[in-house]
């Protein structure tokens, strides 16, 4: 699902770079896209939290269930620089624990693979939080010209297709 996703937000950057640098230099601060994508991920952390709530936790659920959309409702309302860019850093770590855990699980060589590009995305994702700016000029650089964002996202639908292909013949 990581690879698909991968290269289903990089086709239009090959196919269409003149409209997607557009799209991708406004992304970082784009309000409305960011309390969505921070919506989504907030009915996720929810759902995962209210649910791992095993025997020894079960007072914590009303908590949880009351704490989740408080915090969301406190981010979307005072945490609004790089909304975008902090969801998505949200998705690259709600991502790379089920990527984990499922190279955990596998024997084969290949899963290796799986675990750095997970922890990458860790890495990613810490960057995103802590210095958004410096993600945001990374995405300056790479969008300059349509050749740069051909080649980025290229770079990325690779990535996509190899772990779509390690997810059908490792996994």
């Amino acid at each position: 699902m990581a690879g698909t996703l991968a290269i289903a937000v990089r086709l239009p950057g090959v196919f269409a770079p003149a409209a997607f640098r557009a799209v991708a230099m406004k992304f970082p601060r784009n309000i409305l896209v960011g309390r969505i994508l921070m919506g989504i991920m907030a009915a996720v952390v929810w759902w995962v939290m209210y649910r791992s709530a095993t025997d020894e936790w079960k007072w914590a659920q009303p908590f949880i269930f009351l704490g989740v959309p408080v915090a969301y409702l406190l981010v979307i309302n005072f945490g609004t620089q790089y909304l975008a860019l902090r969801a998505v850093a949200a998705a690259l770590l709600l991502i790379a624990k089920p990527m984990v855990d499922a190279a955990d699980m596998s024997l084969a060589p290949g899963r290796l693979i799986v675990t750095v590009v997970a922890y990458l995305w860790v890495v990613a994702a810490i960057w995103m939080t802590v210095a958004p700016h410096h993600f945001r000029d990374l995405i300056g650089f790479l969008m300059a010209n349509d050749r740069r964002c051909r080649l980025a996202c290229s770079a990325g639908i690779a990535v996509g297709v190899a772990l779509v292909a390690l997810g059908v013949l490792v996994y």
